[in-house]
């Protein structure tokens, strides 16, 4: 969940100035965002988020600016060919919720649940009422539209996918400043003390030091991946790599990325093989990150990155 737009809500409230949240409730064929995205309106204009701009992002910017929205539930098509479109030509249709805002109550809530770390979910009724925080009922990691009473958009405070960076090295710290901006919960390892320092990764949730043999001490339990979980490996040599890779195939992490050359690959196959880990080749994405001719730190952070939004998009949640 974005806290700038609840906190330039919360703002635009105190000053004593209605807000609408305008949020992406279902899609139908091509558009511009998925469901969950979200942005915050004021009779000034767009305050912070974004529902994939363009046309459509304009269009309702004006019905709130220019008093026309209505709460609850508005389908727009984004076909132009038909009558009551918004000139755009995606071909597909989308469900917006406009949610009127005059209390800041809960969007504290939220924002205080978001600081937390508190697994919850910010409920807005279908019908344009008022927001509410609820825990988790269900083991859905996404933004979805809900039948019930109410119905209602929930908006899960946190993303339980999770991305674990194996390695406190150069790339991993570019890998962890782009999963900041992306808003990706993540942590990092490294088994020296200067490179799992809290202060070299601002981003993470968490730094932790240890030996890369004792990962799955390190993380057990509720911290252990999980299936929606990817685990990238960029330790600084074969020893930490091989035992951080055997500890990522002890767990179900459905996204393994192993950073190296295609002969380490075939060695480090080789060795797992022999090791009992028949699956390895199957599981293990080796050189990690997208074949873009990434040479730097930044530039392989990129690449890394832009694999694990493709894994997610497709097969993460």
């Amino acid at each position: 969940m974005d806290a700038a737009i609840l906190q330039a809500a919360q703002i635009a409230l105190t000053a004593g100035r209605p807000v609408w949240l305008v949020t992406v409730a279902a899609v139908t064929g091509s558009t511009p965002q998925r469901p969950g995205a979200w942005m915050a309106v004021d009779e000034t204009g767009l305050l912070a988020g974004t529902i994939g701009g363009g046309a459509l992002e304009y269009t309702c910017i004006q019905w709130v600016t220019q008093g026309q929205a209505v709460p609850g539930l508005r389908h727009i098509s984004l076909n132009a060919r038909e009558a009551g479109a918004v000139g755009m030509i995606c071909g597909g249709s989308t469900d917006i919720l406009f949610t009127p805002l005059t209390d800041a109550a809960p969007l504290r809530a939220a924002v205080q649940a978001l600081e937390a770390r508190q697994d919850a979910v910010f409920c807005l009724p279908a019908d344009g009422g008022a927001p509410w925080l609820m825990p988790r009922e269900m083991t859905r990691t996404g933004p979805a539209l809900v039948e019930g009473i109410p119905a209602r958009m929930e908006l899960p405070i946190l993303d339980t996918r999770r991305v674990f960076v194996i390695g406190g090295g150069h790339v991993a710290r570019e890998v962890s400043r782009l999963l900041g901006q992306l808003a990706i919960r993540h942590f990092v390892a490294d088994d020296r003390a200067e490179f799992a320092a809290a202060e070299r990764f601002a981003d993470a949730e968490q730094v932790v030091l240890c030996d890369f043999a004792a990962l799955d001490a390190a993380f057990a339990g509720a911290l252990a991946p999980t299936a929606t979980d990817a685990v990238c490996i960029m330790t600084r040599g074969h020893q930490g790599d091989a035992a951080a890779v055997r500890w990522a195939l002890d767990t179900p992490a459905g996204y393994i990325g192993l950073m190296g050359s295609h002969r380490k690959r075939e060695t480090l196959f080789a060795d797992l093989a022999a090791a009992g880990y028949a699956d390895a080749p199957a599981r293990i994405t080796t050189p990690i990150g997208l074949a873009i001719g990434a040479v730097t730190p930044a530039e392989i952070a990129v690449s890394v990155c832009a694999q694990l939004i493709a894994w997610r998009a497709g097969g993460g949640d």
